[in-house]
């Protein structure tokens, strides 16, 4: 009798457990890399020189997506400038009231509905309250526009006419459901939410505003940013009020975690840029305190993310003033062609980027160079909004790429989209060219505009966004 073959692996270990178990090895190294290149692109750089005359705000309005963004990103700088006799305004976008897990845990119910998500969001807005009360914002300052959490990228890139309103996945409403709202009246479109932010302006007249940076991976944020942005740019009134970014998430931001109230908040390298310039606000450790007591108003948040949330109670807060960027008229005959290397202006003046983005943020960018953004080019002929997109590699014929503009004209705004879908085959010398990807805007159809923002994204072909650069303000006049 032969003797019986045993098998070298555990019996745990079968050949249909090994296979089952290659897509979780393979997911858990793709999670892993995606942190490690997250990590790398976070590591902050110490050259950060102090914000100039910032002595001289006086009259401070600061825009903050959900309810706790005003005092993470500006808490000192809002009591500095109250401190001095000055006034602040508090524009607050959301209630941030689209957490499904905050609100299972606050409420301990493993189903939550509409009433519950509407719940949460009144409490957070009383924690704002009370939290800019601690820092000396009257209640009357503190202004809630209630538009939908995790829905405003929708407004700006989707829902933009009062006549097609977004609806809400959490509330399920298509207008504020809050007694606490600044225009109950407002449905929930890209139209109401920028109307209600020229209006504040209009009103309150600010000198300084606060808003989300760009590179913010929040969608809430980097849309509350562009939303922000548009609103100053259709301001008739020149000088217009100078515009301070601010960074809450992306990857490790800020580095290290934790309550370190002696350490300084530092931008990451990757964004350090010559298209705008990071400056710190050094807080006396009176505000230092005060910005760290009204952090710990915001009990709702504290029990998920509270060492996120004190991450930001340090001896400084940081802001990125982004440079004026002009689209130069291009020379009469200038060919078409998708690289600005060889672009002519019409008085010979180099085309620069109207805005650089950090590279390999991602898995997905690591391995795809052609759906990784570098810069981003903007120029004009007498017809027409050139805006070019330069990749790290040569553009991919199966992505999609779409830029998106919202153009100013006063206080009229058009929008312009233009996409290239996936396709079998080379696309058009004159649409990709190597790393770089074209598409053109009529200026009529725009209105003429004195002001773009500008964004571009690279797609799968699902949809899903692989990288997105800008939004960026550009000057045609």
């Amino acid at each position: 009798m032969r003797p019986e073959r045993r098998s070298l692996l555990p019996r745990w270990l079968t050949l249909r457990r090994c296979a089952m178990l290659v897509p979780v090895l393979a997911l858990s190294l793709w999670v892993g890399a995606n942190a490690y290149l997250g990590r790398l692109s976070s590591i902050p750089t110490p050259f950060v020189q102090e914000l100039p005359d910032t002595d001289s705000i006086q009259r401070l309005l600061v825009v903050a997506p959900h309810c706790d963004d005003e005092v993470l990103a500006a808490g000192g700088l809002i009591r500095e400038v109250i401190g001095r006799g000055g006034q602040v305004q508090v524009v607050i976008v959301t209630n941030g009231d689209g957490s499904f897990s905050g609100t299972i845990v606050e409420y301990r119910k493993l189903y939550v509905g509409a009433a519950d998500y509407i719940r949460a969001g009144s409490a957070r807005q009383q924690e704002s309250i009370n939290a800019l009360a601690a820092l000396g914002v009257p209640t009357d300052d503190v202004l809630f526009l209630s538009y939908p959490d995790r829905g405003t990228m929708r407004l700006w890139e989707q829902y933009w006419d009062d006549g097609r309103p977004y609806r809400s996945p959490y509330t399920k409403a298509i207008r504020s459901p809050y007694q606490r709202t600044y225009n109950p009246r407002a449905v929930y479109s890209g139209h109401s939410l920028l109307s209600d932010l020229q209006t504040i302006l209009q009103s309150f007249d600010p000198d300084t505003v606060v808003a989300p940076h760009p590179a913010d991976v929040h969608p809430d944020h980097w849309a509350s940013g562009a939303f922000t942005a548009l609103a100053i740019a259709t301001q008739h009134r020149t000088p217009r009020p100078r515009l301070l970014l601010y960074l809450v998430h992306r990857a490790d931001y800020p580095v290290p975690r934790g309550l370190l109230p002696f350490a300084p908040l530092l931008p990451p390298a990757r964004l350090v840029t010559d298209t705008g310039i990071w400056g710190k606000v050094i807080l006396p450790d009176d505000v230092v305190e005060q910005k760290q007591q009204a952090l710990t108003l915001y009990r709702s948040q504290m029990p998920l993310l509270g060492q996120f949330l004190r991450s930001f109670v340090r001896h400084n807060e940081l802001f990125y003033e982004p440079l004026t960027q002009v689209a130069p008229r291009l020379a009469p005959e200038q060919a078409l062609t998708p690289d600005p290397r060889d672009w002519q202006t019409a008085d010979g003046s180099p085309v620069l980027p109207v805005m650089e983005d950090s590279v390999r943020d991602s898995t997905s960018q690591e391995l795809g160079a052609g759906a990784d953004f570098v810069a981003l080019y903007a120029a004009r002929t007498e017809s027409e909004l050139w805006v070019s997109a330069q990749l790290r590699g040569t553009s991919n014929p199966l992505l999609s790429y779409t830029c998106l503009v919202r153009a100013a004209n006063g206080a009229e705004v058009a929008r312009s989209r233009v996409l290239y879908p996936p396709k079998l085959g080379a696309r058009p010398r004159t649409e990709a060219l190597g790393p770089y990807v074209l598409v053109r805007f009529n200026l009529a159809e725009l209105g003429y505009p004195h002001s773009a923002v500008v964004s571009f994204s690279v797609n799968y072909p699902g949809g899903k966004t692989i990288d997105r650069i800008g939004w960026v303000v550009v000057n045609l006049d």
